[in-house]
């Protein structure tokens, strides 16, 4: 049998400007490496592309660091896809007594460059926001081109049934390149870019290559560290 447990790479941003310098994703621990040299070297004004778990993870990391925060959303509220709206405002009002300045409902047209490097935001709006950085947290492309290729269905993610089988014989998907249906989404066709999502996925293959089938069924959950929270 064949387990693909390969996750998925950041999603880049698709307007002029993304692949400037200075314009990072969190995925590795050299993003994170290379992001700390530079708030080392002086970098101050940081605009957050993505109010996610890893644009908001990001912000205040890089507040407490003493950076100038800026995160743009284009939803009419944080954390849209992976919680109701209580929890949203929750974090909404921690980022802003933090001194965040969130943006909700705000589209990106482009980035701009001075001397080679990102130094400005314009959105949709033409309104500009200057900056010496931008981290972009839009979630993930799943990897899973080798699978296409060989057979197996799927758009967003490889298509798997409840014991996490793809199509294709004797192989399964796990993780965030999973695309199921999930029960408690009203057997919505879905990816969770979870942790806890590819642990319980991993338990469910283990089980049916070792003779005991049990159908995938955990509950998403999450966790997020931001602040002292």
């Amino acid at each position: 049998a064949l387990i693909w447990a390969a996750g998925g790479d950041a999603r880049r941003l698709s307007c002029p400007g993304g692949n400037s310098a200075g314009v990072h994703s969190i995925r590795t621990r050299a993003d994170v490496d290379q992001l700390r040299a530079e708030i080392a070297a002086g970098t101050r004004r940081v605009v957050v592309i993505g109010g996610g778990y890893i644009g908001l993870e990001a912000a205040a990391v890089l507040v407490e660091l003493g950076c100038e925060v800026t995160v743009l959303e284009e939803r009419d509220r944080l954390l849209a896809r992976v919680c109701g709206p209580d929890i949203s405002q929750f974090y909404d009002l921690e980022h802003r007594a933090h001194g965040v300045n969130i943006r909700l409902e705000v589209q990106v047209e482009r980035l701009e460059e001075t001397d080679g490097r990102v130094s400005g935001v314009v959105l949709a709006n033409s309104e500009r926001l200057a900056c010496d950085a931008v981290i972009v947290g839009i979630g993930i492309v799943p990897a899973i081109g080798p699978l296409i290729a060989a057979g197996a269905t799927g758009a967003n993610g490889v298509d798997v049934d409840e014991y996490c089988r793809t199509i294709l014989d004797d192989v399964y998907a796990i993780g965030d390149c999973a695309a199921h249906a999930n029960r408690w989404a009203e057997n919505a066709i879905i990816r969770l870019e979870s942790v806890q999502n590819a642990n319980d996925m991993a338990k469910t293959v283990a089980a049916h290559i070792c003779g005991a089938p049990t159908p995938y069924t955990a509950l998403p959950w999450f966790w997020s560290n931001q602040y002292d929270l």
